[in-house]
């Protein structure tokens, strides 16, 4: 009898026990294994690693493309790694919102409709027309014979930054347009860009001139600074990068200065970084909403718009005859090459600044 209830008691046990067992197994041991879906991934992938491919620093900054590499990279060895779907869906939001800051890296498109005048200097003669929106004409002009004599001569074309043509400028030569309108230049903000190789060191290597310091006037000043002087409704504005040998002598060096009335701010760029920017904390002329009045010259005439040189010879003798003694070494002008001569009628962006470098050099 004992025996019997023994043998109901195991019985029982393994009714009871079965099941629970049974619900081991197929939790642990007959679960099935859920693969997570990649798809949207790897099509993001596949279009992220075809924009990089295709991504070069004429269109990115390498810094942006490096890093938008280290992303795609980090994702492809992750998919390596039989993610689980939370890891997979937060791999494509990372990817798509590093596409997003890689996209918005790119150098802004530069607005020629606002590049009001332009020089390559690839097309020789003595009458250059702007390849900008306004068709003005740079005319070359010697050295006035009143300061070099019968010593003077033309700009000279020769090579240039990419192999292509320049201008040299030696002995007084300058470029002069005449044919140019005040009101399609002078508007809210301006932007010079240049290239530039000089051969000499010296205060006032002339770049580019309108109505010298009474308008607006850029050159190279001691210690190769670049230097931009602008007359605006509440005074005179002298500034430079303050960055000694910012330019150095036989070389060819990038700059770009960029006048905003809107920003009240200027700014210098070489060479596609930008190396100060100056505000109405530092120059509070910059607080002014529009230029100086119009200057208006002793001689009764308009002053061209100079490329190379200050001013003209007659306006010097007229409006500087008190203080002005002719001599070729107190005549203000380029001693050098110049190439790609652009003027725009905005402020340019960083981007469009280092576009227009890495476009030319």
């Amino acid at each position: 009898m004992k025996r019997y209830f023994k043998l109901v008691a195991f019985c029982l046990a393994v009714t009871l026990v079965a099941p629970l067992m049974t619900s081991c197994s197929d939790d642990d041991d007959d679960k099935e294994v859920v693969k997570a879906d990649t798809a949207a991934l790897n099509e993001e992938l596949t279009a992220c690693t075809a924009l990089l491919e295709a991504a070069t620093t004429t269109d990115y900054p390498q810094t942006a493309i490096d890093a938008f590499r280290q992303i795609i990279t980090a994702v492809k060895t992750g998919l390596e790694k039989n993610p689980s779907q939370t890891e997979v869906d937060n791999m494509l939001t990372q990817l798509q919102e590093a596409k997003a800051t890689f996209l918005a890296s790119a150098y802004d498109a530069l607005p020629t409709d606002k590049m009001v005048c332009a020089w390559d200097f690839e097309k020789e003669g003595d009458n250059l027309v702007s390849n900008g929106v306004k068709p003005w004409t740079a005319v070359l002009k010697a050295g006035p014979a009143e300061i070099f004599g019968t010593d003077t001569q033309k700009p000279l074309f020769v090579e240039g930054v990419k192999g292509g043509k320049a201008l040299s400028f030696d002995k007084g030569a300058h470029l002069e347009i005449s044919d140019y309108t005040k009101g399609d230049l002078l508007k809210d903000e301006l932007s010079l860009s240049v290239w530039v190789k000089p051969t000499k060191t010296v205060a006032g290597n002339y770049i580019i001139s309108l109505n010298y310091w009474n308008t607006f006037k850029f050159n190279l000043q001691d210690e190769n600074k670049p230097f931009f002087t602008v007359a605006t409704e509440q005074g005179i504005i002298d500034a430079d990068n303050e960055m000694p040998q910012s330019v150095k002598e036989n070389e060819w060096a990038h700059l770009v200065v960029v006048m905003s009335y809107k920003s009240h701010t200027l700014k210098f760029y070489v060479n596609g970084e930008l190396t100060k920017t100056w505000d109405e904390t530092g120059k509070p002329a910059l607080a002014s909403n529009t230029w100086a009045a119009d200057y208006v010259s002793p001689t009764g005439k308009t002053l061209p718009l100079i490329i190379g040189a200050s001013t003209t010879y007659e306006e010097a003798m007229a409006a500087w005859s008190d203080w002005f003694k002719p001599s070729v070494d107190a005549w203000d002008y380029f001693h050098g090459s110049m190439d790609q001569l652009k003027l725009f009628t905005v402020a340019l962006t960083d981007g469009q600044v280092n576009k227009l470098y890495n476009d030319e050099k």
